[in-house]
């Protein structure tokens, strides 16, 4: 199904949305990798480490060990190349059945999150939109168990619903998820402002006000397809302000302007088009 139909400017917008829902994703998953989410002192121990080390852990320690080594191989096949039938099988087969088993609430909750995660975003990059908008829906119920609702990951799971349901043409659900996910960035750029830490209130602040440009230039697109054209220009418009902020990656400004480009000469407004054109 085509986002927007059979026109070169909508074709070019869904490849926009697709390849940057594919970079948010790797993002999300560059900053919570299962082996570097534990706790300091519960990493799980190499296969050299002694059997006093090992005798130190506790049993939740050694099952979401267990769990990862599981996650591990599959997560780093997909990484290296194309999601294929067999990746899903695998997470399908070997990750989430054992997940379901575990009688500890973190670890559970943490490789079901994961794996529905990554299954979806195959699904994404395979342009199976309902399957991915059910992975990414059933997401939402491990989310404040792990990583938790103050994590980058929660608001850009709701941006990857909204692109799911964006390839499916459902546009009043797409927005609501959209809007949900601007709002729950808002905070936690909040917070990484005022934090003691100097990464957070650079590094880590900038990749959020990023994240949250991404949303609101999709959301653009969705006001957009609604007949929303002033609503659609104002929503770029603001995203391309909130990319411009200081530390935000330049590949999230490249991103937003492509978008904006697109959007405004979707729209035909001869002012926007040059106003964009001017943008880099």
């Amino acid at each position: 199904m085509h986002l927007f139909g059979r026109h070169p400017i909508a074709s070019s917008i869904l490849a926009l949305v697709l390849a940057e829902s594919s970079l948010g994703a790797a993002s999300a998953a560059a900053q919570n990798p299962a082996s570097q989410t534990q706790s300091p002192g519960s990493s799980k121990p190499t296969r050299h480490d002694s059997v006093e080390v090992v005798a130190k852990l506790s049993p939740e320690e050694v099952e979401e060990g267990k769990l990862n080594d599981a996650y591990q191989p599959i997560a780093e096949q997909q990484r290296k190349g194309t999601c294929s039938p067999a990746i899903i099988e695998r997470y399908k087969s070997e990750v989430i059945p054992l997940a379901e088993k575990s009688a500890f609430s973190m670890p559970k909750n943490k490789f079901l999150f994961l794996a529905n995660r990554d299954i979806g975003n195959c699904y994404l990059a395979q342009q199976d939109f309902a399957e991915a908008e059910a992975c990414f829906q059933r997401i939402l119920q491990y989310a404040p168990v792990w990583p938790g609702t103050d994590d980058s990951a929660y608001p850009i799971n709701f941006r990857q619903i909204a692109t799911a349901q964006m390839g499916q043409q459902q546009w009043r659900a797409a927005e609501e998820s959209l809007q949900k996910s601007v709002s729950l960035f808002a905070p936690q750029i909040e917070r990484a402002m005022k934090s003691d830490s100097e990464f957070s209130r650079t590094g880590h602040a900038g990749n959020l006000r990023g994240s949250k440009a991404i949303s609101m230039a999709y959301l653009g697109i969705v006001y957009l397809r609604e007949g929303r054209t002033a609503d659609a220009l104002r929503t770029v418009d603001s995203s391309f302000a909130e990319a411009s902020q200081p530390n935000v990656p330049s590949t999230i400004i490249s991103n937003v302007v492509q978008i904006g480009r697109s959007v405004a000469q979707a729209t035909g407004d001869k002012n926007a088009i040059a106003k964009w054109s001017q943008r880099n």
